[in-house]
C-alpha cells in the first residue's frame, strides 16, 4: 500500500475521534444549561410557596385589624345607646351593633380557614424546600462531572491533536489537501475499494483503475465522490473495512440507503436526524416513487430504524436535500444514477411489460 494511504487511514481515524470529542465537549454547556434549568424551577416553587404563606398572613393581619374595627365600633353604639332617649334609636344601636358582631363572626370564619390552611402552606414549604436542596447537590454534582469530563476530553484532543499532526507531516501536500477537502464536503475522505467497487459510494470503478488501486503504487480517488481509495487483500481485513465504512456512513446525520427488504423491489431511503429527531423517508426503488414518511420524535434513525439499517447499502447521492426537491418522485435520471449503484439492479416491471 502506498504510504500516504496507510497515514491517511490513521489521519481519518484520528480526525473522527477528534470531531466525536469536540462535539460532545460543545455539547457540555447546554447540558449544563438544562440542569442550571432545572434548578430555577425548583427556586420558583420555594419562592411560589414562600409568597402564598406571606400572603396568607398579611391577609390575616388585615382580618384582624377589621375585627378590630368593629369592636371600636360596638363600644361607640354601646356607648352612644345609653345616652339616648326614644325606643326607636334605642333599638338602632342595638341593629347596628348586632351587625357588627355578625361581621366578627365572618371575619373570624375568614381568619380560622388561613389558620387551616397554614399546615399544608408550611408542608409544601418544606417539600419545596428538600426539592430544593437535593437539586442544589445534584446540579452542583453534575456540573462538577461536566468540568471533569471537559478537562479529560480536552487532554485527549489534544493528545490526538498532536498525533494528527505527526500523520499529516509526512503526506504529500496535495493528497493532503484533497483529503482535506473531501473530508470537510463527505464527512469521509479515504475508503476501502472491494470487489472493484468504492465502499463509499458503491460505484463501479474502471479495471486499470482498480487493478492501479490494488498494486498500492499510486493514490487514486474515486471518479463520482471523490474519496481516496485503498486496498487490502486479507479478507478478514477486508471484512473489517467493510463494517467500519458502514458505521462512518451510519454515523452522520443525513444519508441515502438501498433497503432490499421492503415492497417487491426494496426502496431508496433517505435516513436522517433533524432537531432531536429521526426521519426515514422512503421511494419504490423500481419507479422512484414516493412511498413514506416515517418520524420518530426524540431519537436517532441509527436506533430508531437499525432493523432497516442492519440489511441497507449505502448510497452516494451528490444533491443536497434531494428529497426536499422531490417530493413525490425522482426523476428517472437520478434513479438510474441510484440503480447503478447496486450490484443487481431491480428490474422495472414496466419497461418490460409489453405496449398496450
Amino acid at each position: 500500500m502506498h504510504p500516504d494511504l496507510e497515514k491517511l487511514i490513521q489521519l481519518q481515524k484520528v480526525d473522527s475521534e477528534i470531531a466525536s470529542l469536540t462535539a460532545e465537549i460543545n455539547a457540555l454547556p447546554k447540558h449544563v444549561k438544562q440542569i442550571e434549568a432545572k434548578l430555577a424551577k425548583a427556586q420558583a416553587r420555594v419562592e411560589k410557596a414562600k409568597a402564598a404563606i406571606k400572603a396568607d398572613e398579611a391577609s390575616k393581619r388585615r382580618h384582624e385589624q377589621d375585627i378590630q374595627a368593629q369592636n371600636d365600633k360596638i363600644a361607640k353604639f354601646r356607648e352612644q345607646s345609653s345616652s339616648v332617649k326614644t325606643n326607636e334609636q334605642y333599638k338602632a344601636f342595638l341593629g347596628e351593633i348586632s351587625f357588627a358582631e355578625v361581621e366578627i363572626g365572618k371575619i373570624e370564619d375568614k381568619i380560622l380557614e388561613i389558620m387551616m390552611a397554614a399546615d399544608a402552606r408550611t408542608a409544601e414549604l418544606k417539600a419545596a424546600e428538600a426539592e430544593l436542596k437535593a437539586d442544589i447537590a445534584e446540579v452542583e454534582r453534575e456540573k462538577a462531572e461536566a468540568h471533569a469530563r471537559t478537562e479529560v476530553m480536552s487532554r485527549q484532543t489534544k493528545e490526538l491533536n498532536g498525533q494528527r499532526e505527526g500523520l499529516r507531516s509526512g503526506v504529500d501536500e496535495s493528497t493532503l489537501q484533497h483529503y482535506d477537502r473531501v473530508l470537510r464536503g463527505r464527512g469521509t475522505a479515504i475508503v476501502q475499494a472491494i470487489d472493484q467497487r468504492c465502499t463509499g459510494c458503491q460505484v463501479l470503478l474502471r479495471p486499470q483503475v482498480y487493478n492501479d488501486i490494488i498494486s498500492g503504487n499510486v493514490v487514486y480517488s474515486c471518479e463520482t465522490c471523490s474519496r481516496l481509495l485503498y486496498f487490502v487483500p486479507d479478507e478478514e481485513a477486508i471484512a473489517k473495512a467493510a463494517e467500519e465504512a458502514a458505521a462512518l456512513a451510519h454515523s452522520s446525520e443525513h444519508a441515502w440507503m438501498f433497503v432490499p427488504g421492503i415492497g417487491e423491489g426494496g426502496v431508496f431511503a433517505v435516513f436522517a436526524n433533524s432537531k432531536g429527531n429521526a426521519s426515514m423517508k422512503s421511494y419504490d426503488a423500481l419507479t422512484g416513487v414516493f412511498l413514506e414518511k416515517r418520524v420518530e420524535k426524540n431519537a436517532n434513525y441509527q436506533r430508531a430504524f437499525a432493523e432497516q439499517l442492519r440489511e441497507a447499502r449505502n448510497l452516494f447521492v451528490d444533491e443536497a436535500n434531494l428529497e426536499e426537491m422531490y417530493k413525490e418522485q425522482l426523476p428517472p435520471e437520478i434513479l438510474q444514477d441510484l440503480q447503478h449503484q447496486l450490484p443487481e439492479r431491480p428490474a422495472n416491471p414496466q419497461a418490460t411489460s409489453p405496449a398496450e
